[in-house]
């Protein structure tokens, strides 16, 4: 089966969904599917809040196509002349039209679409089977040229309601799909209940941790002047939403009674959002980026994994925690909160209070009981719901539909 993945951002671009769409790629390519990637993305693009509006579309970053162990990957990079023509999409950073977001988003997008679907079409035109995790206007080019060329098209909508993939032009970009994947149960009743998705498109399908086959935790502390100290790990970008900056306020109060714990952050930051770490206390320990043998140390060292997130669909960190055995701690953010909650695996904050994250991080380290049975507890919820194999195993199984149907009608 020839399969098309059409990603907004793609490896080495650092997050979560690109992780999970590195790791299906390479199962599929693995189990003989021919599997090629296109993407406008591969790096973070380094521009001022008030431009990154633009970061997927006129501002989109230089990039060159590349061999990715197998998969090719191409970079939609648009040349000096595309963005001339895209140059109408400046007026969605206007600050005075702000307020007028979605009618401006719907005023940019033939200006993209002129431009990007003919890069598109060789690609789309070469497969079986379209699927994108790229919302917005790459998405929904993807889909109009698949759609042109009787190619059946699936999406994974990465839907965090209330910030991002919700608006109307989603919805209608979710419903008329060929067949969808949520991630959870309650992405799915998103999607039915608030999007309109027709429910028998919907499949369910899951997230993988991508972890090293042994970690070391020693090795973990000793680096980083650790010791025997009780550890807390955040695993994330360090942004707001995802609760960054609420952990670090909440380190001095958990010092009030356990002076002895240390805080490792681990993954990328803006320059702007490295400044909370700014005259940050020595038990305070931001790392960046590193490999993922390193993260894996991290998990296997910590005595708490904590990312009270606003907005997420599963969180794949969770799971990463969980894999190791660790107590989590998540935020108000509904996937990882049922998840949580539901398997008796961790604490599920209902706000990102630096006070409650405080609470919740001395009730774990008081209680031993609590942190074995949450992190076991979690750990069997993995091995038992999200492998890479049943992941993968579902998407043969859609796809395949899929053909059989297009098959069926052209006959």
């Amino acid at each position: 089966m020839r399969i098309l993945f059409v990603a907004q951002r793609y490896h080495p671009f650092v997050g979560g969904v690109e992780t999970q769409t590195r790791l299906v790629v390479h199962e599929l390519a693995r189990r003989g599917h021919e599997v090629q990637v296109v993407a406008t993305t591969l790096r973070e693009p380094r521009l001022p809040a008030r431009l990154r509006v633009l970061g997927d579309s006129l501002l989109l970053p230089d990039g060159r196509s590349y061999d990715d162990e197998g998969v090719p990957v191409h970079v939609l990079t648009p040349g000096l002349g595309d963005r001339l023509r895209m140059l109408p999409i400046a007026l969605r950073a206007v600050p005075l039209l702000a307020r007028r977001y979605h009618a401006l988003r719907r005023f940019g997008y033939p200006f993209f679409r002129r431009v990007f679907a003919p890069k598109l079409h060789p690609f789309v035109a070469w497969a079986d089977v379209v699927h994108s995790v790229a919302g917005n206007y790459l998405g929904w080019t993807a889909q109009e040229v698949a759609r042109a060329l009787g190619r059946p098209f699936v999406v994974t909508p990465y839907v965090h309601p209330g910030q991002y993939g919700d608006g109307p032009d989603d919805a209608r970009h979710w419903q008329t799909a060929d067949a969808v994947l949520a991630l959870l149960e309650t992405d799915r009743k998103v999607l039915v209940e608030r999007l309109g998705v027709p429910p028998e498109k919907v499949h369910l399908y899951g997230v993988v941790p991508l972890l090293p086959d042994r970690a070391d935790g020693a090795s973990f502390r000793a680096r980083h002047g650790l010791g025997e100290a009780p550890v807390v790990l955040f695993v994330g970008r360090m942004n707001d939403y995802k609760g960054a900056p609420a952990l670090v306020q909440a380190a001095p109060l958990v010092w009030t009674k356990r002076p002895d714990v240390h805080f490792v952050f681990i993954g990328p930051a803006s320059e702007d959002e490295r400044r909370i770490f700014e005259g940050a206390d020595a038990r305070v320990h931001y790392l960046g980026c590193v490999d993922e043998q390193e993260k894996g140390n991290a998990y296997a060292a910590c005595n708490v994994f904590c990312m009270p997130s606003r907005h997420e669909t599963v969180g794949a960190v969770y799971l990463e925690a969980w894999y190791y055995g660790k107590p989590v701690i998540g935020g108000p953010a509904e996937g990882p909160r049922v998840l949580i909650e539901q398997n008796y695996a961790g604490i599920a904050l209902k706000s990102q209070v630096p006070e409650a994250i405080a609470q919740s991080i001395l009730q774990i380290l008081q209680h031993p009981e609590w942190a074995r049975d949450f992190g076991e507890n979690g750990r069997r919820l993995v091995q038992q719901r999200f492998t890479r194999e049943a992941l993968v195993d579902t998407l043969e199984r859609v796809y395949g539909a899929l053909l059989t149907r297009a098959t069926s009608a052209a006959s």
